[in-house]
């Protein structure tokens, strides 16, 4: 049997005993390191220097150096630390759900929870999948952000702040070694250039075999080698304007595309194993088995961002201008199986620009903002289907054979349903075929935005916030068979040919409403009303005509909320909500057809708690809880679960997917200097998991994510004078399987996986002058 070649891992797992002994004589001297202050984080996303005390939201800020300790190189990892919230990467994809709302893998929509870097709003899910760069902190806002952040951010908003440039001279230098032929060195540099300007330079490159041996293709899948760059410069002639610019450039390879069997048919699986005799359902074995040797995707990206700031005498006048492309071609096994059966090949290309102007003035009483906001973007996107594009002598008769065989409990065999058609379609004239679906969308947004923060009394804030949005969207959109099989194939797929030419208009006004309350010197509460909207749009992937548009969504949220900062190094933050949802957008999986259709009502509601004790003596101790109760008050016509005869299900009274009812983390850590060798030393453990949550929106069990909690840990040391240092980081020390994506193959009766990376070992040296 055929076994994932890993690189070794001595020269790495030597360290550890040494840095051990390390951390047993700092405990046994008992010297702790200084303890640091706690203080309060300013939330770049709100645009206005908020603080977390005087933002009314439910708001989690992971900073550089928690990044950089336990390695969270992606927001895939971070998602861990993060309670109520699951992210997920595709090759060409992000699964964002915050409170159990997201959208989904459906290429041509836009996610529910908006994805910002430095403030700008990035129209496409797969730049989530970039890793981090230079990062000095990643915001998550939860509920709905219109009012502040625009449409599309009907769940949530994560803001990704990369670090600025500095007058004085200041950089680092990162190399590290780890699991899986992981490689990466990551570096910048900053500092003045001029006596009014500074800049900044960071560039990352990363290599790594992946975790996941195929062994239908005899190699290993799953790695992500990718590298990016980027230029920051700050020209601040005065006192009272300031013009700043950034570039970025980044791209990334994933090899093979994820996807493991989970399931399927003893007939099926012999079917399988005249292709690959290895072939399972086994997804705790890090093996996958598909045939489609271009598996896999290309992703590049560039963005130049341009920001100004003029503080004048009547108020403060600021500009944030973007232009941002994007390419990906991927291509996927659409049966996941080792049979030269259907291909998934795409290629996409979108462009986007944005520019907000904004205004704001500080009075005696309080403060006003206003400002107007412009964004368009433009999609090609282009997919195709494809059948048996290596050949049918050999496949086409093993497909027919087991067309007639009936699987236990009564099923439909190997080439049950739409595989008899497409078996049969190839017996016929011995042809390839293509069912090709193209999209071209043009989208123009222009919003109006006003703040008003009033200090009424000494220790009540009142704050206003709206914004009034109008959208545009044109979709020339068609299906069209090619090849000599084409017409069968659709046919099989449930396709027919054709063309729509559409337009979308779309209005709305969302407004926020806050109380703030300070309590106490260390204790602030906050009161808040918030109504969102996400926009409707087009299925790239429809089938008919009929189901090529979703309809925008609309909710409401109450939250309530309490924040603590102590002089005795304690912090904490307490949040309670309850979201209504009307015309709820829900991506579904039918068949190869990922669409998105609308639920007519949804609720969730729930809690989330986070807080950090520094205990003294060198530990501190920091986790994160949330609680939710999520599900559909009304969901008739739901995608029916595989198997079950049925063309759909009512699911109201049921919960959402992706929405566990616990999730949380907990990290203790040690700080402390080295006896004789005065090095400082951090050591510490986390411990993250979620309850039971469904992957896929028919709530079937098969495709669910049981419990579970697995554990990681970091040991780093530093010399005396804090420039070099050495981390070592170990994430899943318990190996848990845990699934990110799960979902049905109806063509053949058969349920698939993606998982989250094994057991993994890295370790780092670095220089930070």
């Amino acid at each position: 049997m055929a076994q994932v070649s890993r690189p070794s891992l001595l020269p790495e797992l030597k360290l550890v005993p040494c840095l051990l002994c390390l951390l047993s004589s700092a405990v046994a001297a008992q010297e702790p390191a200084a303890q640091p202050v706690l203080e309060e984080m300013v939330v770049s996303a709100s645009r206005t220097g908020d603080t977390l005390s005087e933002t009314p939201i439910s708001v989690t800020i992971t900073p550089e150096i928690a990044l950089r300790e336990t390695d969270i190189t992606d927001l895939e990892a971070l998602s861990d630390r993060l309670p109520n919230a699951q992210l997920a990467i595709t090759p060409t994809n992000t699964f964002l759900f915050v409170r159990g709302l997201g959208t989904g893998s459906v290429r041509s929509a836009e996610q529910s929870v908006g994805f910002f870097v430095d403030g700008v709003y990035l129209g496409r899910p797969q730049v989530a999948l970039f890793d981090f760069l230079d990062v000095s902190q990643v915001e998550l806002l939860r509920g709905p952000q219109g009012a502040i952040l625009g449409k599309n951010t009907v769940a949530g908003a994560l803001n990704v702040q990369t670090a600025r440039p500095s007058e004085r001279t200041e950089g680092y230098l990162e190399a590290q070694s780890g699991s899986d032929g992981r490689r990466r060195v990551r570096g910048a540099l900053s500092g003045a250039l001029t006596d009014t300007v500074s800049g900044r330079v960071a560039v990352s490159d990363i290599e790594e075999d992946g975790f996941l041996y195929n062994t239908t293709q005899d190699r290993t899948d799953m790695g992500r080698p990718g590298r990016g760059a980027r230029a920051k410069l700050r020209w601040t002639p005065s006192d009272i304007h300031s013009y700043g610019i950034s570039v970025q450039r980044a791209e990334i390879t994933q090899n093979g595309d994820s996807f493991e069997l989970s399931k399927a048919g003893e007939d099926l699986l012999e079917v399988y194993r005249d292709f690959d005799p290895q072939t399972d359902t086994d997804i705790e074995d890090n093996r996958t088995h598909t045939d489609n040797a271009n598996s896999g995707a290309d992703i590049e990206g560039q963005d130049i961002i341009v920001d100004a700031e003029w503080d004048l005498p009547f108020g403060l006048i600021r500009l944030l201008a973007s232009n941002s492309e994007q390419d990906v071609i991927a291509d996927f096994d659409v049966d996941i199986s080792p049979v030269p059966f259907l291909t998934f090949p795409s290629d996409e290309h979108y462009t986007q620009r944005s520019a907000e102007f904004r205004f704001d003035k500080d009075f005696s009483w309080g403060d006003i903002s206003a400002g107007l906001y412009y964004f368009s973007s433009d999609l090609d996107l282009l997919v195709d289907i494809k059948a048996f594009q290596q050949g049918i002598d050999a496949l086409a008769p093993i497909l027919l054979a087991n067309s007639t065989t009936t699987a236990p409990g009564g099923g439909a065999g190997a080439a049950s349903g739409a595989g008899t058609a497409l078996a049969g379609a190839a017996g016929a004239d011995g042809g390839s075929g293509t069912s090709r679906h193209r999209l071209l969308q043009e989208q123009e947004t222009k919003s109006v935005f006003a703040s008003l923060r009033w200090n009424f009394l000494e220790r009540w804030t009142l704050r206003l916030d709206g914004r009034f949005t109008q959208e545009t969207k044109d979709a020339d959109q068609s299906i069209v068979f090619m090849g000599q099989t084409g017409p069968l194939i659709g046919g099989a797929l449930g396709e027919e040919e054709y063309r729509l030419i559409a337009d979308r208009r779309e209005s709305d006004f969302s407004p926020r409403v806050s109380i703030l309350t300070d309590i106490s010197p260390t204790l602030s509460s906050y009161i808040t009303v918030a109504k969102g909207f996400k926009s409707g749009g087009f299925n790239n992937l429809a089938a008919v005509p009929e189901r090529a548009e979703f309809e925008e969504e609309n909710s409401l949220t109450y939250e309530a909320g309490l924040r603590l900062l102590t002089d005795a190094n304690i912090s904490a933050e307490l949040g309670i909500f309850r979201s209504e949802f009307k015309n709820l957008q829900v991506a579904a999986l039918d068949g190869t057809e990922f669409f998105v259709g609308n639920a007519a009502r949804a609720t969730t509601q729930g809690i989330e708690l986070s807080g950090r004790w520094q205990i003294g003596w060198g530990f501190a101790l920091s986790g994160a809880f949330g609680y939710l109760d999520a599900e559909y008050d009304k969901y008739e016509g739901a995608p029916a679960r595989a198997g079950s005869g049925e063309n759909s299900q009512d699911l109201s009274g049921e919960t959402l997917q992706r929405a566990p009812k616990y999730s949380g983390t907990l990290q203790l850590e040690y700080r402390t200097i080295v006896p004789r060798l005065g090095t400082p030393l951090a050591v510490g453990v986390v411990a993250e998991g979620a309850s039971e949550q469904f992957l896929s929106v028919d709530l079937d069990p098969i495709d669910s994510q049981p419990g579970f909690v697995r554990y990681s840990a970091f040991i780093g040391i530093l010399h005396p004078d804090e420039r070099w240092g050495l981390r070592v980081v170990g994430r899943n020390l318990s190996d848990t399987t845990v699934r990110r994506e799960a979902g049905d193959i109806a063509l053949v009766d058969a349920h698939f996986v993606g998982v989250y990376p094994p057991k993994s070992l890295s370790v780092e040296l670095g220089y930070r002058f």
